[in-house]
C-alpha cells in the first residue's frame, strides 16, 4: 500500500526579535505589519518545580523559567500550517490562564519576539525556517523608563520589585546586547529595524511567488513503529520529537546498509526508547510516502509497523529524541505539528483498522 503526498506551499519563515524587556519589541513588530508570536506566552507557571529565583521571586529573566520546546513546536506549526494553539499567559499572575488559536494567514514571515528569542536561533536555522535574527538596541535610560511605565501600568509586580529589577536590568543591558550579538543576532534601532523588516517581507513575498511547486526531491528510506494504547477517549498513538525540531512523528529512522525494515524497526525502538521488541511484537500497517517533516526537498518512503507492547512508566526517550506525547487517533488536535506521514497516512490507516475491528 503506497501513496504519494502532494507538495504544499513553502513554509513561512521566522524572524527572531530579541531585546531588553521594555525596549519596544512589540512596537517594532506592530510597525512591521507581520503576524507575531509573543514568546512571553511560553513562560512556565509559578508553581512549576525547580524554577530559578532572584529578588525573592522567580527569575523570569532566566531561560530556565521558559518553555522553549513548546515555543519551537508552535513556531514550526505556524511555519508549515499557518495556524496553531498558543497559551495566554498572565505576567501578573505568573501562570497560563487560557489558550487561543493563532492564525497567520498567507504571510510569508512571522515574528517571534521575546527576551529568549536567541534560544531558538539554532533549531530554526537547522530546520531551514530562520529568515533573520534581530536585537532591538535603544539607549538604556529610554528602555528603563519605557519598561517601568509599562510594568506599573500593567501591575505586573509590586512597585519596589519593579524598581529593583529595573535598575538591575539597566546595569546588565550592555552585556545582554553583547550576548545576543554573540549568539548571531544583528542589532537594529526602532526606525531602521522597521524599514528592514518591510524590505525583508517584500523579498519573502517575491520568493514565495517564484517558488516552483514540483522541485526534484530526494527519496529517503525509513521505518516507523506505532506504539498504541487505550486512552480515556479511545486508542492513542505515541508521537516523539527529535531535538532541535518542532514536528512529532513515530519512533523509527533510516535503514542501515543491508538492513531490513523489520530489523531497523527493532533497532530504532531499542536505541530511542530502550525497549527490546521481538519480531512477533510487530504487525505491518503498510508502506507509505510523504514529504519529510524536517528535511527540505525530501520524500520519505516508510514501512510502518504497529505494536501494543506496554511501555515502561514513566517513559524516558533517548538518543536524538527530545520528548514524547500520546495523540488520540480519532482527534489528534491542533496543538502540535505532526509530521506529514503521520497526518496523511498513519492516522487514517489506524482509524480504518480500528473501525474494521469494531465492525
Amino acid at each position: 500500500m503506497t501513496a504519494s503526498g502532494s507538495r504544499s506551499r513553502p513554509p513561512r519563515r521566522i524572524v527572531l526579535l530579541a531585546g531588553p524587556s521594555g525596549s519596544g519589541k512589540g512596537e517594532l513588530s506592530r510597525r512591521s505589519g507581520l503576524p507575531v508570536l509573543a514568546l512571553d506566552e511560553f513562560y512556565h507557571d509559578l508553581d512549576e518545580p525547580g524554577l530559578p529565583r532572584r529578588y525573592g521571586i522567580v527569575d523570569w529573566d532566566d531561560p530556565a523559567s521558559w518553555n522553549g520546546g513548546a515555543a519551537l513546536e508552535a513556531l514550526t506549526a505556524l511555519a508549515h500550517e499557518g495556524s496553531t494553539e498558543v497559551p495566554v499567559y498572565s505576567i501578573a499572575a505568573s501562570r497560563r490562564l487560557d489558550t487561543r488559536q493563532l492564525d497567520v494567514g498567507e504571510a510569508p514571515l512571522i515574528i517571534a519576539e521575546g527576551i529568549f528569542a536567541a534560544e531558538l536561533l539554532g533549531p530554526l536555522a537547522a530546520a531551514g525556517l530562520l529568515a533573520d535574527a534581530l536585537v532591538l538596541q535603544r539607549p538604556t535610560p529610554v528602555v528603563f523608563a519605557l519598561r517601568l511605565t509599562r510594568d506599573l501600568r500593567e501591575r505586573r509586580k509590586p512597585p519596589h520589585t519593579l524598581l529593583r529589577r529595573g535598575w538591575s536590568l539597566a546595569r546588565e543591558q550592555r552585556s545582554d546586547i553583547a550576548r545576543w550579538k554573540a549568539a548571531g543576532m544583528r542589532p537594529e534601532g526602532l526606525h531602521r529595524g522597521t524599514r528592514w523588516l518591510r524590505r525583508l517581507t517584500a523579498c519573502a513575498e517575491a520568493e514565495q511567488h517564484l517558488h516552483t511547486s514540483d522541485p526534484r526531491t530526494e527519496i529517503l528510506r525509513i521505518t516507523a513503529v506505532c506504539f498504541l494504547r487505550e486512552g480515556e477517549e479511545g486508542p492513542e498513538l505515541l508521537a516523539v520529537r527529535k531535538r532541535g525540531t518542532g514536528s512529532y512523528m513515530q519512533v523509527g529512522g533510516k535503514l542501515e546498509v543491508g538492513e531490513s525494515a523489520l530489523d531497523a524497526a527493532m533497532r530504532e525502538v531499542h536505541e530511542e526508547l530502550g525497549v527490546q521488541l521481538a519480531e512477533t511484537d510487530l504487525e505491518l500497517l503498510g508502506d507509505f510516502e510523504a514529504l519529510a517533516a524536517n528535511e527540505p526537498n525530501t520524500t520519505v518512503h516508510s514501512t510502518v509497523w504497529t505494536t501494543r507492547v506496554r511501555l515502561p512508566q514513566p517513559l524516558t526517550v533517548r538518543a536524538e529524541l527530545a520528548d514524547h506525547r500520546w495523540v488520540s487517533i480519532a482527534e489528534p488536535g491542533t496543538g502540535a505539528r505532526l509530521a506529514p506521514l503521520m497526518v496523511q497516512h498513519i492516522l487514517p490507516a489506524l482509524r480504518t483498522a480500528h473501525n474494521g475491528r469494531r465492525g
